[in-house]
């Protein structure tokens, strides 16, 4: 069995990071190595990883920053640091389905994909998501997958923010942007899209992301908006018009603006017209989807 590293990247939040932890080592999947990159935790995280690190020896890479350098400096630490075949991740606030690597490396030697990934679902009350994290899939169907092209990803991020690669091709691309305020994830995918080729994507439903509105988060800031212009601006080359049209009005969405309708009627998007409808129905109902 191929070793598979997943990187962690977390901050104050020692809690979350054992569930999120805990899920890894739940995996059906036995060899997997799990680095932690605490960017200058203020609670009790280095006692927290000391103890798993006592429990599971050789199991754990523990990395640290004297300050805050963000999480895609964390993420790009772990990934400099990691010895597996494949490499994955997982946020601090996240969790996986125990099938989830298992499910990742059959679609990933199965296929021969750029990259492999499942779908995904936020969530904010773990209620929500209990009876899906309880499913058992067969083993012979966690290989089958459905592509996912370049020219899909560049509608939308429908892999999520986590995919399983080879560490080698994550290293020769660079590790992700540093200098991308957000959006690294979807970036690296469509890099990796870019120079490998067509993506697999698992029909079943195998990553869980706390969605909780309390929380500070890069979804719920302007650095969202600011990294999808600057994704824009990174890869418009490879976007058709129809294409660009659709993250314009992804942009509307994110920002709950309410362009006039000549606005709307020139960004209709053919491809995205889930996103032309979702401009639609805050400009006139005022209800912000997604």
């Amino acid at each position: 069995m191929a070793l598979v590293s997943v990187y962690i990247p977390t901050r104050n939040r020692s809690g979350l990071l054992r569930r999120a932890i805990d899920s890894v080592l739940e995996q059906t999947y036995a060899e997997v190595e799990i680095l932690v990159c605490d960017e200058a935790s203020e609670d009790d995280t280095p006692e927290v990883m000391t103890d798993y690190m006592h429990r599971y020896p050789g199991k754990f890479t523990y990395l640290r920053n004297d300050t805050p350098q963000g999480a895609c400096r964390a993420r790009n630490r772990c990934i400099e640091h990691a010895t597996g075949t494949y490499v994955t991740g997982l946020d601090d606030d996240d969790f996986f389905h125990p099938q989830r690597i298992e499910c990742l490396v059959a679609l990933y030697e199965t296929h021969k994909p750029s990259f492999a990934c499942t779908r995904f679902k936020y969530f904010q009350d773990l209620l929500q998501v209990e009876p899906l994290r309880e499913r058992t899939y067969p083993a012979a169907d966690l290989a089958r997958g459905e592509p996912l092209t370049l020219p899909a990803l560049l509608y939308a991020n429908h892999a999520g923010n986590q995919v399983l690669t080879e560490l080698s091709r994550m290293r020769e691309l660079g590790g992700f942007d540093e200098d991308m305020p957000s959006w690294q994830d979807y970036d690296m995918w469509i890099r990796l899209a870019e120079r490998y080729g067509t993506a697999v994507r698992s029909r079943h439903l195998l990553s869980f992301v706390d969605d909780d509105r309390s929380r500070a988060r890069i979804r719920n800031s302007t650095k969202r908006a600011e990294g999808s212009q600057r994704f824009m601006a990174k890869h418009a080359a490879l976007m058709s018009p129809d294409q660009q049209r659709n993250h314009r009005n992804i942009q509307f969405v994110m920002n709950r603006e309410r362009p006039p309708l000549g606005e709307i009627a020139r960004n209709f998007s053919v491809g995205g017209y889930k996103s032309t409808m979702k401009v639609l129905i805050h400009k006139f109902f005022g209800v912000a989807i997604g």
